[in-house]
């Protein structure tokens, strides 16, 4: 200490930039702090981006068929209220219904069967009676393509009389004019008629002759 104060001046203005590293070097430096903006996409705006859309348009129901009453309901046929219904040009009475079928609607999907099964069938029902009739038959070709009316489309048929037609052939009980293997039948979806193998099975339609 006492050796330190006997320095000359000289000695202390070369030793000054010394003692003030020093001391700085003791000091705490002092960072300044940065302010680390972090963006954080909002999870709401995500899903929103990512969200599917979807269709709006609403599934087409089909549309409800209309029973066609066509030009013959009230010039040929009389809807009866024991599931028959009266063709007063032809002077037949027939089963609303095709065999399968039931009620005032024919619902059911109705029953198929073989030519010789179908003719059989006939002779079942007329065993208990059918309306208090047991005089049932297959129809013949004239007879079966009689019901047909064009004024109606798929099936070309009356159906407020006959509702509830099953899409497919039925039979006639006329036989092929020379082919005993085959038998005539009818489309009402198109107005066909046409001869098929009696071992195939198609729809059946009863009729009687009404003697009214």
């Amino acid at each position: 200490m006492f050796y330190f104060l006997k320095l000359s001046p000289m000695m202390l203005v070369l030793l000054f930039p010394f003692l003030a590293n020093a001391e700085a070097k003791v000091e705490p430096k002092k960072v300044e702090a940065k302010k680390v903006e972090v963006k954080v996409e909002s999870k709401v705006e995500a899903k929103t981006e990512a969200k599917v859309e979807e269709s709006t348009e609403a599934e087409e129901e089909p549309e409800e068929v209309k029973p066609c009453e066509g030009k013959t309901l009230k010039s040929k046929f009389t809807v009866n209220a024991n599931g028959t219904v009266t063709d007063k040009k032809m002077k037949l009475m027939w089963m609303q219904c095709s065999i399968g079928q039931s009620g005032s609607d024919c619902s059911g999907a109705g029953e198929t069967f073989t030519y010789a099964y179908s003719l059989q069938q006939a002779i079942n029902i007329n065993q208990t009676g059918f309306a208090d009739f047991k005089d049932w038959r297959v129809p013949t070709l004239k007879e079966l393509t009689s019901m047909v009316d064009l004024t109606c489309g798929q099936p070309v048929l009356n159906t407020t009389a006959f509702p509830n037609v099953p899409k497919g052939w039925f039979w006639t009980s006329s036989p092929h004019n020379s082919n005993v293997y085959y038998a005539w039948m009818v489309y009402y979806e198109h107005a066909k008629h046409h001869t098929d193998v009696k071992y195939g099975t198609n729809y059946v339609r009863l009729v009687r002759d009404n003697v009214k």
